[in-house]
Parts: C-alpha cells; structure tokens; sequence
C-alpha cells in the first residue's frame, strides 16, 4: 500500500474546498495571523537586533551629492521643454506637463542660494510627492539608489533641509521639512 493510498481524499478535498467562503476567510485570517507575527518578531542580525535603514535615490546637483527617500520618489525621467510662469519666484522656474498633468518645477539651487552655472544645466527631474503635494525637482543627474543605516548619518547643523551626511558625502534631504519652508506655500511669505 503506497502512502497515496492511505489519504483521506474526501477530507483533503474539504479542507480545499474554497468554495466554502467560511472556510476561505478562516484560511486567510490565519495567513494573516501567521504574517503579523513574523512581522511582530524582532530581526536579529547577529544576536542584535537590526539598525533601521533608509532607502535613498542619490542624485548629483551643483557637483554635490545628495539624497531623497525613494518612497517619496514617484519618477524620474529627463528634462522636456519647462514654460515659465510669471510672477513666481526664481526658484520655480515654471510648469512642465507630464502625462497631461501640469507640474510645478522646484530649483533647489535657487531655493538654497547656490551659485548656478548656466552653461550646465540640470538635466532631469526627479518628480517626488510629500503630503499629497507632487512636484519636480531639477537634478544634474540621478547617479543610483543607496541604503544607508540610520547610525551612519552624521547631523548636519548648518544645512537647513538636511537629516545629516551619509557616507560618501551624501547628504540626506528631510523633503517633508523642505516642503514645510513658508516661500513653497502660496501665500506664505509676506509681500
């Protein structure tokens, strides 16, 4: 008698049987279950408990390095014709339409009051959305996605909209600070 033979199929074809509604969201209620509790477990790397880590879209700007959470990141893509508005500050040098909806375009070199070299041009844009406001920030280029642990992030006292350093002097921007600043809120500043 081979162990196929002494299976009960009938009650393996009831324990399948989705069917049965019941059954199906008792069968997911464990998963779920099942899934909070791995989720709940402490990661251990190396009997200590795991660093939290940040996930970083690195891009280059003014010949610095800086970086972006890539959860805020919607896309990147390069530089099409961008149509000035007037009446806006220098650091909004105007709108760009993506897929037919219109985007307001940020220069942080502007908004930083960097030196810009006008014979270099940012090249793309890196379309980020922070509190449901979606905007394209003009980068030189997008150099590669980064992880960095949070002990490795040095503060950065002097630099207004940034979390700190990462290695490789890459400075981390906090973009929900950044898009805080009273100049980006229309209305904001006092005229």
């Amino acid at each position: 008698m081979s162990d196929l033979d002494s299976v009960d199929w009938s009650q393996l074809l009831q324990e399948l049987d989705w069917d049965n509604d019941t059954h199906r969201q008792e069968a997911a209620r464990t998963r779920l279950k099942q899934r909070a509790a791995q989720y709940a477990a402490r990661s251990k790397i190396s009997g200590e408990v795991a660093e939290a880590t940040h996930t970083l879209l690195a891009f280059e700007l003014n010949g610095e390095r800086y970086g972006v959470e890539v959860v805020l990141v919607r896309h990147v893509r390069s530089i099409d014709k961008i149509t000035s508005v007037p009446g806006t500050p220098s650091f909004y040098p105007g709108v760009v339409n993506i897929r037919g909806k219109v985007l307001t375009v940020l220069d942080l070199r502007q908004l930083f009051d960097m030196q810009v070299d006008t014979t270099r041009p940012p090249q793309e844009l890196v379309v980020v959305n922070v509190n449901a406001l979606e905007i394209g920030v003009l980068v030189h280029h997008v150099q590669d996605v980064v992880t960095v642990r949070e002990s490795e992030i040095e503060p950065l006292e002097d630099v207004r909209y940034a979390r700190g350093m990462a290695p490789n002097r890459l400075i981390f921007l906090d973009f929900t600070r950044l898009f805080e600043d009273e100049r980006l809120i229309v209305g904001g500043m006092d005229e």
